[in-house]
């Protein structure tokens, strides 16, 4: 197709009102994207291309270690969060709404509630297990400041993987090959990315890591060795304890985050499995997001 006949035009002169990053200007003014509301966009055709390549990159690495493909409701009824006792306590928080019945539903701003309703529909015994499920969706969250441009939106589209585990060693093992998978992922993207061990929030689990990409318009901080893989939240940190190289400070975005969720949905919503021996027990899990 001819440039001229492309939807979306580039751009001249001063930045577009309200985009304050390089990034959100840049997007705005080559016609990769158009603003509709306060942290809502519309993906115009060479932001949709350049969206449906990192796609297919996510997919390769995701069906690589075993992942199958599946799209969830984004529509979720309040009765699954209240099983996870999450209902109120999500930061940001849902967005709600009512049908003519006054059923109250909640737009999805993570599927652990769904997919792990869908595992106990499904996972009877240890011969359904290991599985590994992930979807590619739009996400929603009801952010407070919504601000440059895609970093900080209240729509989105996000890779969630969720595995299901016999066991803690067999889950401890997957989401190392997760973790291998992602820097794939970021490396293939060009992305310089450093994994830091996180705080699992709303999310819950025992571990979890942040893959966070070094930029200037980064609204975190971390300090990273320049010489071997170390990095962390811990600012007051001035040497690496592997190497001993000085630190640096450095901005960053969070590009994907993991977590060791182990039995903590499947307690409260119930989900066993039955072993080799007969015997009942609760399912390992981990959820994955990009």
């Amino acid at each position: 197709m001819r440039y001229s006949k492309l939807f979306g035009k580039t751009l001249k002169g001063t930045a577009p009102k309200g985009a304050e990053t390089i990034s959100h200007q840049y997007l705005v003014k080559g016609g990769f994207i158009d603003q509709l509301a306060a942290g809502i966009y519309s993906f115009l055709p060479l932001g949709w291309q350049v969206h449906q390549k990192i796609e297919n990159i996510i997919r390769e690495e995701m069906n690589g270690i075993g992942g199958q493909e599946l799209l969830l409701p984004t529509l979720q009824p309040k009765s699954l969060w209240q099983e996870s006792q999450r209902w109120d306590s999500m930061d940001p928080p849902l967005f709600v709404l009512k049908d003519q019945h006054q059923k109250e539903y909640a737009l999805g701003s993570t599927h652990e509630e769904v997919m792990t309703d869908l595992a106990r529909k499904f996972i009877k015994s240890y011969k359904d297990l290991p599985l590994y499920l992930y979807q590619i969706q739009n996400k929603f969250r009801n952010e407070i400041r919504a601000t440059s441009g895609l970093l900080r939106v209240r729509e989105f589209m996000m890779k969630d993987l969720y595995s299901f585990h016999t066991d803690k060693k067999d889950l401890d093992e997957y989401y190392q090959k997760v973790i291998k998978a992602y820097k794939k992922i970021f490396n293939r993207c060009g992305f310089i990315i450093k994994v830091v061990e996180a705080s699992s929030g709303t999310i819950g689990g025992d571990v979890s890591h942040e893959f966070m990409m070094l930029c200037q318009t980064g609204e975190d901080r971390i300090v990273f060795c320049p010489k071997c893989d170390f990095a962390t939240s811990k600012e007051e940190l001035k040497k690496c304890p592997k190497c001993q190289s000085l630190l640096k400070n450095g901005r960053v975005i969070e590009n994907g985050h993991v977590f060791k969720l182990g039995t903590k949905y499947s307690k409260t919503m119930k989900v066993y499995f039955t072993d080799r021996k007969g015997n009942k027990k609760l399912i390992w899990m981990g959820c994955y997001g990009i």
